[in-house]
Formats: C-alpha cells, structure tokens, sequence
C-alpha cells in the first residue's frame, strides 16, 4: 500500500466510526427509552436506509445503461469499501461473490462501544440493500464479527440469469 492510500485509508476509517457513533448514540436512546419497542423501530428505520441505498445505486447502474448485476453493484457501491474495509474474496464469478470481511471499522466501533447488539440491527439493511438493488439477488450472511466470529462471511448471487 502505497502512503497516499494508507492517508485515505485512514480518512476513510475515521469518518466510517463517526457515521457509526451517530447511529450508535441516537439507535441507544431510543431503545432505552422504549425498550423493544425501540428495538423494532430502529429495525424499520435501518431497513428502510438499505432499501433507500439498494435503490439509489440501482439508479445510477440503470443510468449508465448497465445491468443490474452482482459485479456493477460493486463498481457503483455507495460506501469506498476498497479503503478502510478489508476482505478476501472465497469466489468470484458471473453475478456470485463470496466473500470474508475480516475488517469492518462500523463493526470495531460498535465493539468498542459495546453496542455489537445495535451494530447486528444496523447489519439488516445489507440484505435490504442489495434486495432493493436488484429483487432476484439472494444475501446471506453466515458469520459476523459482532457475533464473536473472525468474519463477516457472505454470498451474494442472483437467483435468475
């Protein structure tokens, strides 16, 4: 990594845990102040963001007259995931990614904030994003690291061709 990535890298890293400490202080208000209640309030909201996302992206990929596959919503993505996140690719073909992300700076600010409970909610709009981006992709998601896993471990694919 050359100096001027590792600058970015850095930037990107800091602004990743601001955005992440905003979430984390609002989302913990609510949920003290009603509970579970709260809980599925924060999860609506945060689905709602993914889909929102999902569908800005999808935009943008229809503009430039592309389709919506699994490789233009990683050249479109909305977040520099290529900076601060780190991962490794499992499998990679036509319209399938399967990859470990073994660094996420949201998931260490949520652990050190002790909010991984919170930070699993805020997970949920991965799915709603990519469902939102193109309806006939399939997420999953078998591991994370706000789980005590070593990883973010995830497949994404489209069910249609």
């Amino acid at each position: 990594m050359n100096k001027a990535n590792g600058k970015i890298d850095e930037i990107v890293d800091k602004m990743s845990r601001t955005m992440v400490d905003l979430y984390y202080f609002m989302a913990k208000e609510v949920v003290d102040e009603f509970g579970d209640r709260g809980k599925d309030v924060i999860k609506r909201a945060v689905i709602k963001y993914g889909e929102f996302r999902g569908r800005k992206i999808r935009e943008r990929v229809l503009s430039k007259g592309l389709p919506l596959t699994v490789e233009n919503l990683g050249k479109f993505y909305d977040l520099p995931l290529g900076y601060a996140w780190k991962s490794k690719k499992i499998k990679q073909e036509q319209n399938l990614l399967e990859k470990k992300v073994t660094y996420c700076p949201f998931a260490e600010e949520w652990k050190q904030l002790g909010g991984e409970e919170l930070g699993l909610i805020y997970c949920l709009q991965d799915e709603a994003l990519r469902k939102a981006y193109n309806p006939d992709f399939i997420f999953k998601q078998f591991t994370n690291v706000l789980s005590g896993s070593r990883d973010c471990h995830t497949v994404l694919k489209q069910d249609k061709n």
